[in-house]
């Protein structure tokens, strides 16, 4: 017996309806109009996020960014960016939100799980 198969190009004409249109007349009319909601400050945040980043990197002898790779025990590595002089919060929780990794802060640096030395030279380098 062949099978039967069904044309999943068309759209059937039982969905083009809107199913809230008779709503609209249900509504009591003593509902008072809602206001535009407004945006918090920090909506815009993700475009200049690095601008107004309270941090300080410095950079190493040779002019570079101090970002390093190490590896931790059972195979982990975790790539540590050296030479935070203020806002290492800051620039952790940058990182962590760039990355989509985890990490931590140290009094030698901050840490970010995983080989991302790529990215965080990248954020460095925006400010």
């Amino acid at each position: 017996m062949p099978k039967k198969r069904v044309d999943v190009n068309s759209q059937p004409e039982g969905l083009t309806g809107n199913p809230f249109a008779d709503l609209a007349g249900q509504l009591p009319a003593d509902l008072p109009q809602g206001t535009a909601p407004e945006t918090p400050e920090h909506a815009d945040a993700g475009a200049s996020e690095t601008d107004s980043a309270p941090f300080e990197v410095a950079k190493t002898r040779k002019g570079g960014w101090p970002v390093a790779l190490e590896k931790r025990g059972k195979g982990k590595v975790v790539t540590v960016v050296r030479n935070v002089s203020s806002g290492g919060g800051a620039l952790l929780a940058l990182l962590k939100k760039r990355c989509g990794a985890g990490g931590t802060l140290r009094e030698d640096g901050v840490e970010i799980q995983g080989d991302h030395r790529k990215t965080v030279e990248d954020v460095l380098s925006s400010r």
